[in-house]
């Protein structure tokens, strides 16, 4: 993304060429990337494919072409690395021989492990786009920078793709939450380490601070794209 901005940056806010291109990828991205994730029974697999979706999600920042939507798109990847890193340390507890997780198999998790089952369902919540988590802030700041130039028509794609996430991930949080025990899975519970626990932790803590008080990240990535977004084309070039 931080590569994209460096070339995206050199075209003026009205290139309408360049705006088009990028709003038939996120749109592209959203619809393949959520409808193929609605079929999926593989966990990873799901993640796999709504990752496709959430890079749509973040063009819709660089389709304003402007500083405002750059960073809002460098602040949902930011904080879409702790939403997915938060369910990807789920998968790996559940699964200790690396075999791949089934959405069945993480019924009674709330059971076998408490805070595995709060990492996941914070981390899906936020995916989901539900407040007050960073995913939410993120989207909004994607929303309402697309929104000021006029693209009022990506912006309603954008929460439609939205609500069709939001079925898949509550599904997730169905099965960790209000399913039966899986034979699969195993019964017993799940013991972490100190190091997980801690992990655990930090990314609870960095997804829901991102969302409640965001203002410090954004300042600094804002600050950081001053130099991309102000410079000359043959400066940025240069270097």
């Amino acid at each position: 993304m931080a590569v994209l901005v460096r070339f995206v940056s050199l075209a003026t806010p009205d290139n309408g060429t360049v705006a088009l291109l990028l709003t038939g990828l996120a749109i592209a991205s959203m619809f393949y990337g959520n409808l193929i994730a609605l079929v999926q029974q593989d966990l990873k697999r799901l993640l796999g494919f709504s990752g496709i979706a959430h890079a749509g999600y973040a063009l819709i920042g660089f389709v304003a072409l402007d500083a405002a939507g750059y960073t809002a798109a460098l602040y949902y990847i930011a904080g879409y690395m702790l939403m997915i890193l938060a369910c990807f340390v789920v998968i790996c507890q559940v699964s200790r021989d690396g075999t791949n997780v089934a959405i069945a198999e993480l019924a009674g998790l709330h059971r076998r492990s408490p805070l595995l089952a709060l990492t996941l369902l914070v981390g899906l919540f936020a995916l989901a786009g539900l407040p007050p988590f960073v995913g939410f802030m993120a989207k909004l700041s994607l929303l309402t920078a697309a929104w000021d130039q006029r693209h009022f028509a990506l912006v309603i794609i954008a929460v439609i793709n939205s609500a069709i996430a939001i079925y898949y991930y509550l599904q997730i949080i169905r099965q960790a939450v209000f399913g039966e025990v899986s034979p699969a899975a195993g019964t017993g519970p799940i013991a972490l380490t100190w190091p997980t626990r801690v992990l655990c932790a930090v990314l609870i803590a960095g997804i829901v601070g991102l969302g409640v008080a965001p203002g410090t990240v954004i300042d600094t990535i804002s600050t950081s794209l001053t130099f991309v977004t102000s410079a000359p084309a043959t400066a940025l070039l240069g270097h």
